[in-house]
């Protein structure tokens, strides 16, 4: 689950790594999960779409950012 932690998000964030990761500012900032459903992580697709630019092409869509 994605959380904010001191201003800043943080991905990844479970009860054996609290802290989680910190956002990657050139990636897309939607949390996705890996295939073998385990602990979700940052998108790895580049920013550039949506919002303030800050999602991928791909997640722009899927929240009806972007036609």
């Amino acid at each position: 689950m994605t959380r904010i932690i001191n201003g800043e998000r943080r991905y990844g964030v479970w009860s054996g790594c609290y802290m989680g990761q910190a956002e990657d500012p050139t990636r897309c900032i939607e949390e996705v999960w890996p295939s073998d459903g385990r602990i979700p992580h940052q998108c790895s697709r580049k920013r550039g779409h949506g919002p303030d630019g800050m999602y991928c092409k791909q997640h722009a869509k899927k929240h009806n950012m972007e036609t």
